[in-house]
């Protein structure tokens, strides 16, 4: 199974369909990630911004996008969600937490690292 696949199952577990604008958007922000780590230093900079221009959007519609999937993954199956964080959430995660946590997965899962 390669990254997207990966990628979109998990989205899809988590209620997240490519109906939402945000999908495609949070893969892209994993793949940027995964490109290079120290993107999630400052994500607003180094990945909203690259996402936007791709979208040809604002930086503020990405993060808003992602919320949005955030909060549906929240709603839809927390238990899954705290499953992929590997760590308690009291809530909804941030944008930036839920792409964190998305890569997080996605680099324990296939690229083998703890």
């Amino acid at each position: 199974m390669n990254v997207e696949e990966l990628l979109t199952n998990e989205l899809q577990l988590l209620g997240i369909t490519k109906r939402y604008r945000g999908f495609r958007q949070v893969m892209s922000c994993v793949m940027l990630a995964l490109d290079d780590e120290d993107r999630l230093l400052d994500i607003t900079k180094t990945i909203y911004w690259e996402i936007a221009n791709r979208f040809g959007c604002d930086t503020t519609c990405v993060e808003r996008n992602i919320r949005t999937v955030a909060r549906v993954a929240w709603n839809v199956n927390p238990g899954r969600l705290q499953e992929l964080a590997r760590y308690p959430l009291s809530g909804t995660p941030t944008a930036s937490e839920f792409v964190t946590i998305l890569f997080s997965h996605i680099q324990r899962t296939l690229m083998g690292t703890v």
